[in-house]
């Protein structure tokens, strides 16, 4: 949930500091003094979008900051964490601190944890905080696209879990396709690289090369290009090894041979000589090796012409191809399997298109199974819907999700998801977006969220809802009341409303409020007490916070509110 939000030179709002208490929190204000400026900074600690222009004029920067707290086992705990930011543990709850800086000139910064982060990280994190419902929403409820998201969403995991199933086989179904298509396109060039083919491996295998074979040749040439210096310096080296009298070895034995004649007179003697005894030994050894090459070593100008021809035979090899031997051991190990890929493109060709309708069987397949779960619970958010526009002064109004199979499976299934509604109980269905009014969508997208939250094992979500109740009053603005309030039970939910009915029902009720002075004007954000909550209210009814009957209304209103 939102503990707290620091805003700072943000449009009208100069600075300003709200808490936020579980439930429901009401936000309300007259035209113009900054409601829509609250909600915008809530929305920039989300990762949304912004420019410069809604810096204060005459400020350098607008600073949003926010504290939010959540379960310690919260997948946003780990979401900054991985972003490298600090999170504050109390107790089972862990709090994340946010901060969005928006400069008049420049690039806006984000902050989690004390952390600079992309804007992704801030959008990862908000689909574990906060959702947000506007008008914008509204707009795109009537869609087909967001009717689906919503109906899958109710499916919860049932519904993802056939989703990202049915996904993950599209994109290979999708994958087969392109790869037969490039090759479809590419059968008229197989003549040609078939004959490539043929003359790179000819040409490869005429030399045979390995890779290592160039550093093996090069050594080799070396050696016998200073065969008698490197010949002589082996025979001075076991002279002085093994010469009889003043050799090493002979010398090595000696000196051992010596502390041990007085090694009982200082132990560290002991060592000593067995050192020098390691010592003859791993020489001897030398000294052996070096006996032996010496019997096997031959000057031969033949073997030294053959190593000169071998490397020229490379170097040529590598020119005329123009890449290395590693590359061309490497192409040449895998030419043969393209050959014959080319060689008979119409046998490929066949393959290829087998392996694509096997994968778009196996698409019809999860999407038959995706279709038939978004039918089941289509006709449970039909009913769910419809119950709850019942509560919400829409008694004769009917709801109805129709879900149809299609011709073509596309990546989000195999069919389509349409919301159909009815005002009146004899009318037609018709498609949401053509016949529902802006007062009648208000009340489908609560009613959406509230059968939604139903569901959701997230208690710490922040549901935010910007004036939901826009073109309606009367007895159902205290029905969207009444079910806002019932959803700030298990959920923290903020309303932005211009409606009295609906703040009454607030746990916590925070006005925005305009001052005039002589620089100008500042916004003040606070919440309010009891006496002031019955004013506030009082001007939302009449528009005159002074009127006894608007404040006899108001605290009749309060009274109600919370009676219910």
């Amino acid at each position: 949930m939102i503990e707290e939000l620091s805003i700072t030179n943000l449009g009208v709002i100069e600075k300003a500091r709200v808490t936020f208490g579980p439930g429901l929190n009401s936000i309300t204000g007259e035209t113009g003094a900054g409601k829509t400026m609250a909600l915008t900074s809530l929305l920039l600690l989300m990762g949304s979008k912004t420019d410069s222009s809604k810096v204060r004029s005459g400020a350098q920067n607008a600073v949003v900051e926010g504290t939010f707290v959540v379960p310690m086992n919260s997948p946003a705990v780990d979401i900054v964490r991985n972003a490298g930011g600090d999170v504050d543990l109390d107790g089972e709850h862990a709090v994340i601190y946010i901060s969005r800086h928006v400069p008049v000139n420049g690039r806006s910064r984000a902050y989690v944890g004390g952390h600079v982060v992309p804007l992704g990280v801030l959008k990862d994190l908000s689909e574990y905080l906060v959702t947000v419902h506007g008008q914008a929403d509204q707009l795109r409820l009537k869609t087909l696209g967001a009717q689906r998201h919503a109906l899958d969403e109710f499916g919860a995991d049932e519904i993802k879990h056939a989703t990202t199933a049915y996904r993950q086989q599209w994109d290979t179904y999708i994958e087969l396709t392109n790869r037969y298509r490039e090759f479809q396109e590419k059968v008229s060039q197989a003549s040609t690289e078939r004959l490539a083919l043929e003359a790179f491996i000819k040409r490869v295998d005429a030399v045979e090369p390995y890779v290592g074979e160039e550093d093996e040749l090069k050594s080799k040439a070396l050696l016998l290009e200073n065969f008698e210096d490197v010949r002589m310096g082996m025979v001075n080296a076991v002279g002085a090894l093994d010469h009889d009298a003043t050799g090493a070895l002979q010398q090595l034995d000696t000196a051992a041979s010596e502390l041990k004649k007085i090694s009982a007179h200082d132990s560290r003697l002991v060592e000593m000589a067995g050192i020098l005894t390691e010592l003859s030994s791993r020489a001897s050894d030398v000294s052996n090796e070096l006996s032996y090459r010496l019997s096997m070593f031959e000057a031969d100008p033949q073997e030294l012409d053959e190593i000169y021809q071998r490397r020229s035979e490379l170097r040529a090899l590598q020119r005329e191809l123009g890449m290395g031997i590693a590359e061309i051991v490497e192409r040449r190990q895998s030419a043969d399997e393209r050959l014959e890929q080319v060689t008979n493109p119409q046998a490929m060709l066949d393959s290829l298109a087998h392996d694509v309708e096997v994968a778009r069987e196996a698409v019809w397949e999860l999407g038959k199974t995706l279709y038939q779960l978004r039918v089941k619970y289509g006709e449970k958010l039909s009913k769910a819907i419809s119950t709850e526009l019942s509560e919400l002064a829409m008694k004769d109004a009917t709801f109805s999700v129709e879900v149809n199979l299609v011709d073509e499976p596309h990546s989000m299934g195999v069919d389509t998801v349409e919301f159909k509604f009815s005002p009146h109980r004899t009318g037609a269905l018709m498609p949401l977006g053509s016949t529902a009014s802006g007062g009648e969508m208000s009340r489908v997208m609560l009613a959406l969220e509230v059968v939604i939250a139903q569901g959701l094992t997230r208690r710490d979500h922040t549901f935010i809802f910007d004036e939901v109740d826009a073109g309606i009053g009367g007895k159902t603005a205290l029905s969207i009341g009444q079910r806002l309030a019932r959803l700030g039970k298990n959920f923290q939910v903020i309303a932005v409303t211009h409606l009295a009915q609906v703040a009454a029902y607030a746990d916590c009720h925070i006005t925005v409020h305009k001052l005039l002075h002589d620089s100008g004007g500042t916004t003040d954000v606070r919440a309010l007490d009891h006496h002031e909550r019955t004013v506030e209210l009082a001007r939302m009814l009449s528009g005159h916070a002074e009127s006894e009957a608007a404040l006899a209304h108001a605290a009749e209103l309060l009274t109600s509110a919370h009676v219910s």
